[in-house]
């Protein structure tokens, strides 16, 4: 006798708890205790994808832990200065007569 393959079972969440869970997740982003924590994330967000992407950090150079972290601690001394020369200068009016 041939039997039909077993449905596998139902994975996640139901339609309804999933909608209430939706609902109670979108009203806690609207606290700002939740603006302020996902303000650092998304901050840090940004800085990992500029390193994996902008510097090729997905990928390491050289073969073991040490010579990584050389690496990885070069790379962000160079992006701070990177950062750092884009920023105005910080003179003023009255440093101003110290450049002359």
């Amino acid at each position: 006798m041939h039997h039909l393959p077993r449905k596998p079972p139902h994975r996640g969440l139901s339609p309804t708890r999933a909608r209430d869970l939706q609902l109670r997740v979108r009203t806690e982003q609207q606290t700002p205790e939740w603006k302020a924590r996902y303000a650092v994330r998304s901050g840090v967000e940004g800085t990992v994808n500029e390193f994996a992407h902008g510097h090729g950090m997905r990928r390491c150079r050289y073969r073991g832990q040490g010579k990584a972290h050389v690496q990885h601690v070069l790379t962000a001394i160079a992006v701070n200065i990177e950062r750092l020369s884009g920023l105005p200068s910080r003179t003023t009016s009255t440093n101003a007569r110290f450049l002359d």
